[in-house]
């Protein structure tokens, strides 16, 4: 492929590159007015399913720690006398790192609203990258892309 001019560019970067949809829709309504899709502290907990969704995340730890126990039951009798070692602490805490995240999005999709929490961190990044270099002054005047 030395002689070829032609660059390759990967099918999974533009897929939905012409797509319709809500979240290509908040996209462009972020360029332009980035505040609208901002949530605050309280509207984020809703967005991800307030209590519900609080309850959903932590039975997924559970479900996912009671799970690790049931597969290696040596590793819940190492808890209890304190001698785990740090490859034993590692499975623990990635398998509650990626049990929470299992349940912090069947928290959001079954009791929350994805959609507006998806909007909202783009529109977060959106913001925190353009701050980056325009001197913190997004949310006061229209950003430009330049």
């Amino acid at each position: 492929m030395a002689g070829n001019r032609f660059k390759y560019v990967d099918y999974l970067y533009v897929r939905h590159l012409g797509s319709d949809s809500a979240t290509a829709k908040a996209a462009d309504e972020i360029i332009s007015q980035p505040d609208k899709h901002l949530l605050t502290q309280q509207e984020i907990f809703q967005a991800e399913g307030g209590l519900a969704g609080l309850a959903i995340q932590a039975s997924s730890v559970t479900v996912g720690l009671v799970g690790l126990f049931a597969l290696r039951p040596r590793l819940l009798s190492y808890l209890k006398n304190g001698q785990l070692r740090p490859l034993e602490w590692l499975t623990l805490g990635s398998t509650a790192f990626v049990s929470y995240h299992i349940g912090h999005q069947i928290g959001s999709v079954v009791a929350g609203d994805a959609q507006r929490l998806q909007n909202h961190w783009m529109a977060y990044y959106f913001v925190k990258q353009n701050n980056r270099f325009e001197g913190r002054q997004i949310l006061s005047k229209k950003p430009g892309m330049y």
